[in-house]
């Protein structure tokens, strides 16, 4: 074995290697308490209009016209007499891809049916506004 004359004789680990640009994301790194509030006021939103409770219009508080009258179709207004279980939201989570930008997924129970949620939320003019939505709901 050589001289180490004091000195630890391993050699320093290297650093593990990443693509550029890649990091991990963990549910809730980096989304503040305003983020996660207005993700959650408009998944609750979004499901209530598809399950008929609330017009398409009333997203405007949360979303640009454009998610408002592409969620209004959706919408299905409650059968008269029958009792119909509110909506639930099942679980949501939030995260937050760049300092303006965040996205929220979640999964809702509607008319017993279960669909997936997928927001995109952007920070512009002082406000967070949902610009963009994608569901499963028919």
């Amino acid at each position: 074995m050589g001289d180490t004359r004091g000195a630890l004789a391993l050699r320093p680990a290297a650093a593990p290697v990443r693509a550029p640009g890649l990091r991990v994301v963990r549910p809730g790194d980096g989304v503040d308490a305003e983020v996660r509030a207005v993700a959650d006021a408009a998944v609750r939103l979004v499901v209530e209009v598809l399950a008929g409770m609330r017009p398409a219009h009333q997203l405007s508080l949360v979303a640009v016209p454009a998610v408002c009258r592409a969620v209004a179709p959706h919408g299905r207004p409650g059968a008269g007499g029958g009792r119909i279980a509110p909506p639930r939201v099942l679980s949501s989570r939030v995260q937050r891809p760049s300092p303006a930008v965040a996205e929220a997924v979640a999964v809702a129970a509607v008319s017993g049916r279960v669909h997936a949620l997928a927001l995109r939320l952007e920070h512009t003019r002082g406000r967070w506004r949902c610009t963009a939505l994608e569901t499963t709901a028919p």
